[in-house]
């Protein structure tokens, strides 16, 4: 995160961000201040809880509710992850099925499904992820795109601090 934020206080001539936002912090205790202010979020190859929130599972309700609240109306979220048999995870790995329940989970939390797809070897390697080479993701495991977003004139409620 911190080569990220460097890169974000560039000049904006040079590719800087500066409205960008770095926080650290569990997606079950995003500050409230935060609710309907990103345009757009990207979850890149979550685990744990915030992977269990991505997939907007039923144990992860809280982290969800955070990670859907940051959204604006018109705004998006973009999630890359991956699920495999090695990882002796609780979560199945994913198929084209389960798109169906993924997009009624988020509907719940104000996100329409956009996009539930395998992501591209390009899209892997645009992410910049470090993670994602580690794990060989797209070469020795399958990697999920999800692309959600805000219906404009949906409102954003903020949620409480835990």
């Amino acid at each position: 995160m911190a080569e990220s934020s460097l890169r974000a206080a560039r000049p904006e001539r040079k590719g800087g961000l500066p409205n960008a936002i770095f926080l650290v912090a569990a997606a079950e205790q995003l500050p409230p201040d935060l609710a309907g202010v990103a345009d757009s979020v990207q979850v890149l190859f979550p685990w744990g809880s915030l992977l269990r929130a991505a997939l907007a599972r039923p144990e992860a309700e809280v982290a969800s509710v955070g990670l859907a609240g940051l959204v604006r109306p018109g705004g998006q979220v973009r999630i890359l992850l991956s699920v495999d048999p090695r990882d002796s995870l609780t979560i199945e790995p994913l198929t084209d099925a389960d798109w169906r329940a993924i997009a009624e989970r988020w509907a719940a939390h104000g996100l329409d499904l956009l996009a539930f797809r395998q992501a591209t070897t390009d899209e892997i390697g645009l992410s910049g992820s470090s993670w994602a080479r580690r794990l060989g993701a797209g070469r020795h495991r399958q990697v999920w795109r999800l692309d959600l977003a805000r219906p404009i004139g949906a409102t954003v409620v903020p949620t409480p601090a835990s």
